[in-house]
Parts: structure tokens; C-alpha cells; sequence
């Protein structure tokens, strides 16, 4: 009786220790085309990219004046999604954003992981008349493509996204001048 006491027990320990090895973790579930995706704490990282010709990922970001704002919110109009990690990169754009709107009917939408508060102080100290949405946790970027894991950090890109919501041109990894940047814009846009 003593012995079945002590053997009974020991032979459910590995039982117990093999069920506890078994993955407990649910599947993340990948918004569709028609979702949004708006970023949240403590959520698994997205590694992803975004091509000419797809649709670009809708989201949800907050802009420099505190206000909510989609991408889906720009539809019908054209925007180059410039993506920074600092701020200041953002800056030398005002030389070409007034000319792409004027001539080209093109908006630059700025999304960097600098808060809202602080990318509506530098839009009021550098006089930036375009928006400028912040990316807190760098989701946004990682979901484009431009989030560097490595380094925590979000490299340049600029993504040009067509009436329809499209997008027309990618460059990532360096920032470009801003007549540079112009150049290349207007040339993407002779084919739209």
C-alpha cells in the first residue's frame, strides 16, 4: 500500500510536466484587405512590406493637432507617405510640398514615431502645412516595411499612394533631398 502511495504519483509527473510543454499561445489574426489596423501595446511584431500596385494597408494614427485620422480618409486624392524616425526630417519637405500640391495635386502625410503633441510643435515652429501623424510604437512603419527590428528604428521611405488608394511608388532606406524627392515623385506620377 505504501509503495502504490509514492509509484502513483511519480508516474503522473511526466503526464503533467508533457502537458504543461504544449503551446498555449491563440493565432493572431491578419487584417484583410478592407480592415485597419490601429496599434496597440504589447502586440507581436509585423514584419511586412507593401509593393506598387497593391492596395496600400489602411490605419489609424494620431495627427499633430490630436485628432484621429485614417488613411481611408485621404481616399481621391494622392499622398506620399513619408515615413522618418526623427521629426526634423520632415523639415526640409515645406520647400516641396507646396509645389507637389500646387502642380502635381499630390499631399505629403508625414508618420513618424514622435507624439503628436511634439509634431504639432514643429509644424507651428517651421510653419509645415501638411499633416503629420504619429506612429508611437513604430506598427504603422513596421506594417510599410520601414521598421528596422535591429535597431528600433523606423528607416526612411516615401510611399506614393494613387486616388484609389493604390500605391505607386516605393523607396525605402534613404532620405532623399527634397528636389531629389520631387523628381522622382513627378516622374512615378507620368504613369498614373
Amino acid at each position: 500500500m505504501k509503495i502504490a502511495r509514492v509509484l502513483i504519483p511519480l508516474m503522473l509527473v511526466p503526464v503533467v510536466l508533457w502537458a504543461q510543454s504544449e503551446p498555449k499561445s491563440r493565432p493572431t489574426p491578419s487584417p484583410t484587405s478592407g480592415e485597419s489596423v490601429t496599434p496597440q501595446m504589447g502586440r507581436a511584431r509585423i514584419v511586412a512590406r507593401v509593393d506598387v500596385g497593391e492596395d496600400a494597408p489602411d490605419f489609424e494614427l494620431v495627427r499633430a493637432d490630436g485628432e484621429n485620422v485614417r488613411l481611408s480618409h485621404y481616399r481621391g486624392r494622392r499622398l506620399l507617405l513619408t515615413f522618418a524616425d526623427r521629426r526634423e526630417a520632415f523639415s526640409p519637405l515645406a520647400a516641396v510640398a507646396e509645389s507637389l500640391m500646387r502642380a502635381d495635386s499630390v499631399e505629403i502625410v508625414g508618420v513618424c514615431r514622435t507624439s503628436a503633441r511634439s509634431l504639432k510643435a514643429l509644424a507651428e515652429h517651421d510653419g509645415l502645412r501638411f499633416d503629420l501623424l504619429s506612429d508611437p510604437t513604430g506598427e504603422i512603419a513596421a506594417l510599410y516595411g520601414t521598421y528596422d527590428f535591429t535597431t528600433s528604428t523606423v528607416r526612411p521611405a516615401y510611399v506614393l499612394v494613387g486616388r484609389a488608394g493604390k500605391v505607386r511608388m516605393v523607396l525605402m532606406g534613404q532620405a532623399l533631398p527634397p528636389e531629389a524627392l520631387l523628381e522622382v515623385t513627378r516622374y512615378a506620377l507620368t504613369g498614373l
